[in-house]
């Protein structure tokens, strides 16, 4: 592993996921009609600060130990007996959902908020991308860039244009008619999506010339073809498995997932630019669990658009007529 400590992008995902994880009660709670919703989100938002308090009256508040990092031990308070006590409330079963909580998840800001974490993930890559992308544009203007300057800056380039699409989309798409159920799916669309990260924290391999070029290429083309399949499906798109509208012409009309598709080109380029064996073993998982959430997602559509049944009959799901 890179000893440095993680990267930008690292860091972000990391924050996120702490923010889900604390909210979870909340989240739970609103998914479910909880009919003490409010009450459960003020308790989330102000329980480390009362518990904290009581701690520290009693004398129990836990020193951090030596071997425990400042992350974890913050974590540790942050999901500690209150946020504990509200999750098992918002699990309570409710044999009569609050009606306007369920009709305030059919509404476009809803679906805005739920987008949010995603739209600032995709912002912050662009921005953490626009330095280095100015550096190699100066270099290639000034006519000192070499053969890998150019493909490393259209690699990057095509990422960023991919993540600002990407914020787009998010913002204008259209509400969901239909949303998967169960976990399962959502835990392998999030993995999928965000597994990749996880190389960015791998030491950079040393590679030759021709080893190094292609890998650019490689993660240059995905990211190209990811952003203009991404351009394709316009307000349809979502990480987690649900239908909006059904697309079926430009790529989809030759491949069910030609995003995904255009994804996996994208790792195969991360997985030769990164230590061994770990970038092999996250980008298997990453193609893994692309291939996972494509499942989870035709049943949706199934479901949501009876045509579809013909539409996957006629076309493969990653490679025209082979598989």
């Amino acid at each position: 592993m890179d000893m440095s400590g993680p990267s930008p992008e690292g860091q972000l995902l990391g924050v996120i996921v702490v923010a889900f994880l604390f909210f979870t009660p909340a989240i739970l709670a609103f998914m479910r009609g909880h009919r003490r919703f409010w009450v459960i989100l003020a308790l989330n938002l102000v329980g480390p600060w009362i518990q904290s308090i009581v701690l520290q009256l009693l004398g129990w508040l836990p020193l951090q130990p030596a071997t425990l990092s400042q992350a974890l031990y913050t974590l540790s308070l942050l999901l500690g007996p209150v946020w504990l006590g509200l999750l098992a409330w918002a699990l309570v079963p409710q044999s009569d959902p609050d009606p306007k909580l369920k009709a305030w998840r059919e509404t476009k800001l809803f679906d805005f908020f739920a987008a949010l974490p995603l739209i600032i993930w995709f912002a912050y890559n662009v921005v953490v991308m626009r330095p280095r992308l100015a550096v190699l544009g100066n270099s290639m203007l000034a006519g000192e860039a070499d053969l890998l300057s150019w493909l490393l800056f259209f690699s990057l380039l095509f990422s960023a244009l991919f993540c600002l699409v990407s914020v787009y989309l998010l913002v204008i798409r259209d509400k969901p008619v239909l949303r998967v159920q169960g976990a399962l799916p959502r835990i392998a669309a999030v993995t999928g999506t965000f597994l990749g990260v996880g190389m960015l924290q791998l030491q950079v391999a040393a590679l030759g010339l021709p080893l190094q070029a292609a890998a650019f290429l490689l993660t240059g083309i995905g990211s190209a073809a990811s952003a203009a399949v991404l351009w394709r499906l316009g307000k349809s798109f979502s990480i987690m498995p649900e239908a909006r509208t059904l697309v079926t012409q430009g790529p989809y009309n030759y491949i069910r997932h030609p995003l995904y598709a255009a994804e996996i080109i994208t790792v195969f380029g991360m997985i030769l630019q990164y230590q061994q064996p770990w970038a092999l073993l996250m980008g298997g998982g990453v193609i893994v669990f692309q291939v996972i959430r494509s499942l989870y997602e035709e049943r949706v559509l199934t479901r949501a658009f009876p045509e579809y049944v013909a539409y996957r009959a006629r076309t493969k799901r990653f490679i025209p007529g082979v598989i």
